[in-house]
């Protein structure tokens, strides 16, 4: 996967500082990802990603403003595999949800056989962002990136419904919905260790919703 970036703070940096900035990025995502953003102390971010603290500060901000940039990296990323599939004109509609699943529940299987996070980014940041002030850009990030790949997933459903491949028992949006509570429930499931069938059957429940 194409790991580049566009930087959201600061002037543009030159080569080195560029590939220094994203490898914090990845460093700070692996923690907050795993302990949250309360649950990671400055301490750590320095450790992890070989930062003083004045230079964490001087590239980031704040923590905030770190926890921000690794919540538009790992949205710009997760953009970037569903739009591949989603795009892939030789699959139906419905082969490519199916697809989306199986991804989504190979790297589920993936990051735990590496020892990496497991679940979502997304809805951990969304249950702990959901009464924090401190938070709440962070929160409008995911708020919005959410709206938006509804409204695309209810694009390429509608195109597949007029194609017959996909139900009209239920308006497209409703079936993204659906989508986007499996892709949730898949996560969840891999956070409290589930194994593949437990996370293959709550794809295969969206998918039935789906077949015409």
């Amino acid at each position: 996967m194409d790991r580049s970036i566009h930087n959201c703070y600061g002037p543009l940096m030159g080569r080195t500082a560029e590939f220094d900035r994203r490898t914090a990025i990845d460093a700070a995502l692996g923690q907050f990802w795993t302990h949250g953003f309360h649950g990671t102390s400055t301490e750590t971010l320095c450790r992890v990603t070989g930062l003083g603290r004045s230079s964490l500060y001087n590239a980031f901000r704040s923590k905030v403003g770190l926890y921000e940039e690794c919540m538009s990296t790992y949205l710009a990323e997760a953009d970037e595999s569903v739009d591949a599939v989603l795009m892939s004109s030789a699959m139906t509609v419905l082969d490519r949800v199916s697809v989306l699943f199986d991804d989504l529940i190979d790297s589920e299987m993936d990051r735990r056989a590496a020892g990496g996070p497991s679940g979502c980014f997304s809805v951990n940041t969304a249950l702990e962002a959901a009464d924090d002030p401190e938070l709440a850009v962070p929160l409008q990030q995911l708020t919005a990136n959410l709206h938006r790949r509804l409204s695309i997933m209810a694009d390429y459903l509608r195109a597949g419904q007029s194609s017959g491949d996909i139900s009209c028992t239920l308006p497209p949006r409703a079936q993204a919905e659906i989508i986007n509570g499996a892709v949730v429930g898949i996560r969840v499931a891999a956070r409290v260790g589930s194994g593949r069938e437990a996370m293959r059957a709550i794809a295969d429940g969206a998918l039935i919703a789906l077949k015409p």
